[in-house]
């Protein structure tokens, strides 16, 4: 049996002394958390930058900074290798490469208790009532861990934990069948990206939107989300009426275009949309929803069930996209933030913290 792996007592870790502009996140040393029973220590191969939680907690923003209490690491879904458990945990889980889903239930509430634990009334996310990834070492309970095959790259695993299991949970509630289409605005994002890579053996056509990419391929179409036409393009592109949507940015302009050529029965699907104060749908005439028998889906998260089917989907041969996630180093978290703002970046863009040898500094 090998030797367990020496963990330091200090780590490097970007921590959020303030709320504010990207500058607030600096790159310093922390104690390396220690686990409580029932809990686990990963050093982080790599960990998911989430638009949603991680730009709109370091600026301060709604919902999730009221929960934070600074300083503060950031960073939830993460990847990379068990090299500590508390009580209670499997001693055999230490060395494993895991995936880390950035949140845990409490199990005890009505919807714990009723299976329906992605409403659970206690969640707690990792990176937002803790602290989380942006670091060298995490601590979690056992059950966010999820093992992963050996040939599955540890950027890619992290990208997967952030989308994988909450892109799954959108398609199961949007009950698409063989011959659907769908629309998907933010083509480009990492959510849809993900998306887009589960529905290849659905036989479901993607009618994806963007305002900077498009273009067709596969089962693939990205439409100009801006064009004036976009609704007739839209029917031309999906052979009729879609039947779906899955929205996790809600524009107006866009929802406004696309809403009225779904067809009779569409299931809308949201997560996410922070960008946005209000729902478009809200400025619809109720008798739309109604006489069109339209539904309105919000999911926040995901069951412990479906990540459990997502990872044997994985170790069965799902992947994402190659080059679909984009490494950058831990000290550059501030530039990272910044881009994807900006829009610079899009889709998966993954930390990747120093090794024990290899303290990176933060910029000048």
């Amino acid at each position: 049996m090998p030797r367990p792996e020496t963990v330091p007592r200090s780590m490097r870790a970007v921590v959020l002394d303030e709320f504010g502009a990207p500058d607030m996140l600096r790159l310093r040393d922390v104690p390396t958390p220690v686990p409580a029973p029932g809990e686990v220590v990963v050093r982080v191969a790599a960990v998911e930058v989430s638009r949603t939680r991680d730009l709109g907690t370091r600026s301060g923003k709604h919902p999730f900074s009221q929960a934070v209490r600074l300083p503060h690491v950031l960073g939830g879904h993460c990847s990379g290798t068990v090299v500590g458990a508390g009580d209670g945990v499997p001693r055999d889980l230490v060395g494993r490469r895991v995936a880390v889903m950035g949140h845990h239930t409490c199990g005890h509430c009505a919807s714990c208790r009723s299976g329906a634990d992605e409403a659970c009334e206690g969640l707690r996310l990792l990176g937002i009532h803790r602290w989380g990834s942006y670091a060298q070492y995490t601590s979690m309970p056992q059950e966010c861990v999820h093992p992963v095959p050996d040939d599955l790259d540890l950027y890619d695993a992290a990208a997967m934990a952030a989308t994988g299991p909450v892109g799954l949970t959108q398609l199961r509630r949007a009950r698409l069948q063989a011959g659907d289409s769908i629309v998907l605005p933010g083509a480009t994002g990492a959510l849809a990206r993900t998306i887009i890579a589960l529905t290849r053996k659905l036989d479901v056509r993607v009618i994806g939107l963007s305002r900077s990419v498009t273009g067709r391929v596969e089962n693939l179409v990205v439409l100009d989300a801006g064009r004036e036409d976009l609704a007739d393009a839209i029917l031309a592109a999906a052979g009729g009426p879609p039947a779906a949507a899955i929205d996790n940015v809600c524009a107006p302009d866009t929802f406004e275009r696309y809403f009225p050529v779904l067809a009779g029965g569409a299931r809308i699907v949201v997560s996410g949309a922070i960008g946005h104060p209000a729902l478009p749908v809200l400025n619809v005439p109720a008798r739309e929803l109604y006489s069109r028998n339209l539904s309105l889906l919000g999911v926040r998260s995901h069951s412990a069930a479906v990540a459990t089917e997502f990872w044997q989907l994985v170790r069965d041969g799902f992947r994402l996209d190659a080059e679909a996630v984009r490494a950058h180093p831990l000290s550059d978290a501030a530039t990272v933030h910044t881009k994807i703002a900006d829009g610079v970046l899009t889709g998966h863009n993954v930390l990747v913290p120093p090794t024990a040898t290899d303290r990176q500094e933060v910029p000048e």
